[in-house]
């Protein structure tokens, strides 16, 4: 059974005042309490948003970081390094945590909290609040912009429309141009054994690795979770067959912090043919894409259609 610690004194008539007042607070206040033993406790907790009522079972428990990981999922992860740094250099609290609420989809909070030392440890003083629509705008906005948010690379949409202009140009010119689409292998499994937050980081060092290789006129986008294309102008079928195979060789090669086991990728790569569209080409391309998964994953797979083909 958990120990609880004894009840605390009624409050006065002016005290419930400001409690009642505090209750309407449109998001989170609480007070968070680390040990000198690093247990955490949640002395005081109140507003109206609905993580308040899931917070409070926690009140006065001897030690809440059970039963807050369970409470926060993924987010338990992100939260305890930002209280550990923030413990560490005495510094406030800033970041963003994705929340379970009950049976609805979870939605983004920004936490902030001011630390100070006390007899006890350190105590922080914070706000939690609702930001899933302010969220939910900024991806819109990113996405008109044509960036992808966690990677900083071209979004699927930006890309579509580079990649029908540069066709267009590629046919009227008769200039060479080809297409790689990237897929990492098993990228759920990622996810499933080290949490979402390993796998955000695998996706941005992978964009970052293939950045790296590529001439200015390259474009490289994020074009859905795992997926990657990359355009390349004025490229010939056999230079980006090689390009290809030395960007797959340098993933499996990369150390991305789990263990012995390493990531890969399967790459799909076609060049274009005058007189093909756009669709063709990505159709042509993402075919390429999944005979190499159907081959048994890591490795490059480079089809081509005649001319005229559909």
């Amino acid at each position: 059974m958990e120990d609880r610690d004894p009840p605390s004194p009624s409050p006065t008539c002016d005290e419930s005042a400001s409690l009642a007042c505090l209750k309407r607070v449109p998001g989170v206040l609480f007070t968070l309490k680390r040990d000198a033993r690093g247990r955490l406790q949640l002395p005081a907790v109140t507003g109206e948003d609905p993580m308040t009522t899931r917070l409070e079972p926690l009140l006065s428990i001897n030690d809440v970081r059970q039963r807050l990981g369970d409470l926060l999922g993924d987010a338990y992860g992100e939260f305890i390094r930002a209280i550990e740094h923030s413990a560490h250099w005495l510094s406030p609290v800033s970041t963003r945590l994705r929340l379970p609420i009950g049976e609805l989809t979870p939605h983004w909070y920004s936490l902030e909290a001011l630390p100070e030392r006390s007899e006890e440890g350190i105590l922080w003083h914070g706000l939690l609040v609702d930001i899933e629509d302010q969220v939910a705008e900024e991806q819109r906005l990113r996405y008109l912009s044509g960036t992808d948010e966690l990677t900083g690379l071209t979004n699927r949409r930006s890309m579509m429309g580079h990649i029908d202009k540069i066709t267009s140009m590629s046919n009227r010119h008769g200039t060479p141009l080809s297409l790689l689409l990237i897929d990492l292998d098993h990228f759920a499994l990622i996810n499933d054994t080290w949490g979402r937050g390993l796998g955000d980081r695998v996706l941005c060092q992978i964009a970052a690795l293939a950045s790296s290789q590529l001439r200015q006129e390259d474009m490289l986008a994020r074009m859905g979770s795992d997926e990657f294309a990359l355009l390349l102008p004025m490229t010939p079928a056999g230079r980006a067959r090689e390009l290809a195979e030395r960007l797959r060789e340098s993933i499996s090669r990369q150390d991305f912090g789990i263990g012995r086991h390493k990531v890969t990728v399967s790459i799909g790569v076609s060049d274009f043919v005058r007189g093909l569209s756009s669709a063709q080409l990505m159709q042509q391309v993402h075919a390429n894409l999944m005979e190499a998964k159907q081959q048994g994953r890591d490795r490059v797979i480079q089809r081509w259609l005649p001319q005229g083909s559909s």
